[in-house]
């Protein structure tokens, strides 16, 4: 095995982003040159721009496309849309939009807005099919300053694309894994967030932090039929149909979440669990969240050649069993791990590498351009596991090695779910679909009593 890259490889994008452009920012330029051209001493280009902007309070601003030549396949597509982002800035000398998986960080100039001359306005416009969710965020040039984009290596540009700023005038934000806002660009037919808010008639689970072996920092959630399922409990609490269950002595699956300090803080994974255990999506499960630590570690422990699959398997596992294991299946195949890029890797290895433990894998944009996880489930297919895999079909780095890996471990007899979302490396569609497949792996658990 050859030893693993600390950064996945810079490639540009197989096509350029599907720029566009857009009929109400033509209109309005239109507008704005036939008033300079025929001035009525009230208006301006600058007032044309706030009266858009009255017209358009939101951004992105959307629209059908026209059956126009500029776009001769519009009858025959109506799954796409002119997504076009605006911006009000008057200080701004030139600004970046940064869209995850959209801007090429190999070619930033295509991802440079555009001013209208004499108003505050920018803007750049985007074809996209109505099916497609991204977070995105905007870096600004002040006249005078350093370009904060410019002169950078691989990594300082990536540090600057994820500390930009949130759009004013969308509400939709979720957090990335720097802590920052960013907002986020969902179409109709994008993944569904519906378990993500809190309900007034969904009973909260519990979730307490505490140290794990070796000193780990570790996140358990508890769900709150465990709580009125321990001894000294009446049977009348137990209207809960997955705690009857569990009095009666079965018991409860585990998930196992990597990228816990993301997961049980910005991204609300307990809020979708209390949700779905109340719908009756999920019996009633514990889940650990294990704390990423520092970047570098992360590195250390997730990567095809780190040690997490057997730190999980032969010091947490153990650790779980000793507070929990009297309401804890030891099934392997009701013990789950759940991880996204890196830690979506890390999923994967461990259904191969510790099949006597591991029995279920949600991999959301594993990186796979590290190969040798693939390579060790070719050898030794983790047949009996359940996988679900799933990508951004704006990945072009992972995507092929993930249809790839979906198809070899099919052919092997391995149960894999395959799901592509028209998205980017992102937590803005990994948090909806992550329920998905959360359902998918114990929405048939022996004694889930679905409601």
């Amino acid at each position: 095995m050859s030893p693993a890259r600390r950064h996945p490889p810079k490639t540009r994008r197989p096509e350029p982003a599907p720029l566009t452009t857009s009929p109400l920012i033509a209109g309005l330029e239109a507008r704005i040159a036939d008033l300079l051209q025929h001035p009525d001493g009230i208006r301006t280009p600058q007032t044309l721009a706030d009266e858009f902007r009255a017209e358009h309070p939101a951004s992105p601003v959307f629209e059908h496309l026209p059956a126009t030549p500029e776009h001769p396949d519009a009858p025959d597509d109506p799954d796409h849309r002119i997504v076009t982002f605006v911006l009000h800035d008057a200080a701004a000398e030139q600004v970046l939009l940064f869209i995850n998986r959209i801007t090429d960080e190999t070619d930033l100039d295509r991802s440079l807005m555009h001013r209208i001359p004499g108003t505050d306005l920018w803007h750049l416009s985007y074809l996209m099919r109505r099916d497609w969710i991204a977070s995105y965020s905007y870096q600004i040039a002040l006249p005078g300053a350093p370009v904060p984009w410019q002169g950078l290596d691989q990594r300082g540009i990536r540090e600057v694309l994820d500390h930009g700023l949130p759009d004013p005038r969308n509400l939709r934000q979720i957090t990335n894994r720097a802590g920052v806002r960013m907002s986020v660009v969902a179409l109709r037919h994008a993944p569904s967030d519906e378990w993500r808010a809190p309900r007034d008639d969904v009973p909260e689970g519990t979730l307490a932090e505490h140290v794990g072996p070796d000193g780990r920092r570790l996140w358990v959630y508890e769900p709150s039929a465990l709580e009125v399922a321990k001894p000294g409990r009446t049977h009348q609490a137990l209207a809960d149909a997955g705690a009857q269950a569990m009095l009666a002595g079965q018991q409860l699956p585990l998930l196992i979440v990597l990228d816990g300090d993301v997961w049980a803080g910005v991204q609300p994974l307990p809020t979708i669990l209390d949700n779905m255990i109340a719908e009756g999506v999920i019996p009633p499960l514990l889940a650990v969240f294990v704390d990423s630590a520092d970047r570098e570690r992360r590195w250390d422990e997730l990567d095809e050649h780190g040690g997490i699959v057997d730190w999980l398997a032969d010091r947490l596992r153990p650790w779980v069993v000793e507070h929990w294991g009297a309401a804890l299946s030891w099934d392997p195949h009701r013990t789950v791990v759940a991880g996204q890029s890196l830690g979506g890797l890390a999923a994967i290895a461990a259904v191969v590498r510790r099949p006597d433990v591991f029995g279920g894998a949600i991999s959301q944009s594993a990186a796979l351009w590290q190969p040798d996880v693939a390579l060790e489930a070719a050898a030794r297919p983790p047949v009996g596991a359940r996988i679900d895999l799933q990508v951004g079909l704006q990945e072009w780095v992972l995507l092929e090695p993930t249809r790839a890996l979906a198809a070899q471990l099919s052919e092997a007899g391995v149960d894999v779910t395959l799901t592509e979302v028209n998205g980017g490396h992102d937590y803005a569609w990994w948090r909806r679909t992550l329920a998905t497949a959360i359902e998918h792996q114990f929405g048939d658990d022996p004694v889930h009593v679905r409601r």
